[in-house]
């Protein structure tokens, strides 16, 4: 058996109790938090954005220490990490210490989850890489629909969020055991090819095989040439609306509900059913990544996610919260998926934790601006109508423009000489 679908294997548990359950989970005990506590909901809010900042802003760190120890360390440290951290959590009783505590949870995410395992798939596989990143990513959202609701429930049915912590440090002491027992750097580690492929017999078959519909260059790119491309920052932009957009749903969607009179286990559904759908929408878009382009499938993406937005706004009755839910799921999850796929795909996979880890270095803070204007606007105005429409209009720029956008053209490569066919 390909070693490369264990180590799929077990990212996939990582990302369904870290993510999944860390992240989205959070979302729903914040208005816990927030009536225990007497704190405001920009307040509250900034720890969404620190979460998120910390998440992305620590990414080249988590590239560095790739490089330094290797994947296997770097995230069984980032585990323990997130598990000390959550304690830390359980008995926090002032903002500060919420500050401090949500933080170090997405330091350690960022440690156990997103860098590494993008950067393990992409050195893994090759011709089924889009499918094993939607695979992985898809299981966010399987952890989200199943841990928002039963957090919720844990919650209302002890009265303490605390408890809630506790919970978040058993799923990450799980996903520290896993890395330190499953996860490899290379296939070289364990005798193998990428995709479990001897690329000397792959050649031999190559006049053979069906000409490639998805764009894959044959060159990866050095750090600095790929900065200088218009691909690689239309690629940072989308991706800011797009977790700008996540932001604000997972941090203010169930307090929205809530105002218009969704009771709080109906609100956590939603988010959970947001998770379900975003891991459909995720592994939809792993598959059909293979063979068509992903830019494609992330301008749908995005727009499925500003007409989402549109939706909450209205969200007063069971049927909307969910139809919301259906939508921005699905919508959010191609979309996320999409963008390292196509940077993978553009770029290759030599340099590829770096150009993750820059792009989350960019996107991190312009998106966590999300949450602190949605929470400050509605303590202004008592309402997220303006947030949420203004969204809307700016996400409408980047779903057209991605469509515009071409591979780029690696330096080293003729002109003369086709890198891959594009599906256009």
């Amino acid at each position: 058996m390909f070693y490369g679908w264990i180590i799929l294997g077990g990212l996939s548990a990582i990302y369904f109790l870290g993510i999944g359950t860390v992240y989205y989970g959070f979302s729903v005990i914040i208005p816990e938090m927030i009536k225990d506590m007497g704190w405001s909901r920009a307040e509250a809010s900034l720890g969404f954005s620190i979460l998120g900042i910390l998440v992305g802003m620590s990414g080249p760190l988590a590239a560095f220490c790739i490089g330094r120890f290797g994947v296997r360390t770097t995230m069984a440290g980032g585990g323990l990490m997130g598990v000390a951290a959550t304690i830390f959590c359980y008995y926090m009783t002032s903002l500060t210490q919420y500050y401090i505590g949500i933080g170090l949870v997405g330091l350690s995410l960022s440690l156990l989850s997103v860098v590494p395992g993008l950067h393990l798939l992409a050195n893994w596989f090759t011709r089924k890489r889009a499918l094993a990143i939607g695979v992985y990513m898809s299981m966010s959202g399987a952890g989200a629909f199943f841990a928002a609701p039963m957090l919720a429930l844990l919650v209302q049915t002890t009265g303490n969020w605390r408890d809630a912590w506790l919970v978040m440090g058993l799923a990450l002491l799980f996903s520290t055991i896993v890395a330190a027992i499953v996860m490899r750097d290379s296939p070289q580690d364990m005798g193998t090819f990428p995709d479990g492929i001897d690329p000397a017999l792959a050649a031999a078959n190559k006049a053979e095989a069906a000409p490639q519909r998805v764009h894959q260059t044959v060159a990866s790119f050095e750090v600095k040439d790929a900065l200088r491309t218009l691909p690689y920052w239309m690629i940072i932009i989308t991706s800011v609306v797009v977790t700008f957009g996540h932001g604000i749903v997972n941090s203010q969607a169930v307090l929205h509900m809530r105002d218009l009179g969704i009771t709080p286990v109906i609100a956590a559904s939603a988010i959970g059913i947001i998770g379900g759908l975003s891991a459909g929408g995720r592994l939809f878009t792993g598959i059909l990544g293979d063979r068509f382009d992903p830019r494609f499938l992330l301008s749908i993406g995005l727009a499925m996610e500003l007409i989402a937005m549109v939706m909450l706004i209205f969200a007063s009755s069971p049927f909307m919260a969910y139809a919301f839910a259906v939508v921005f799921g699905a919508g959010n999850g191609m979309a996320i998926v999409a963008v390292p796929a196509l940077l993978a795909n553009y770029f290759g996979n030599k340099n590829y934790a770096s150009l993750i880890g820059i792009r989350l270095l960019v996107v991190t803070p312009l998106a966590s601006i999300g949450p602190i204007l949605a929470g400050y606007t509605f303590d202004v105005t008592g309402s997220y109508t303006s947030v949420l429409l203004a969204f809307s209009a700016v996400a409408l720029i980047p779903v057209l423009v991605i469509l515009w956008m071409r591979p780029p053209a690696h330096k080293d490569l003729p002109a003369a000489i086709p890198v891959a066919a594009a599906s256009d």
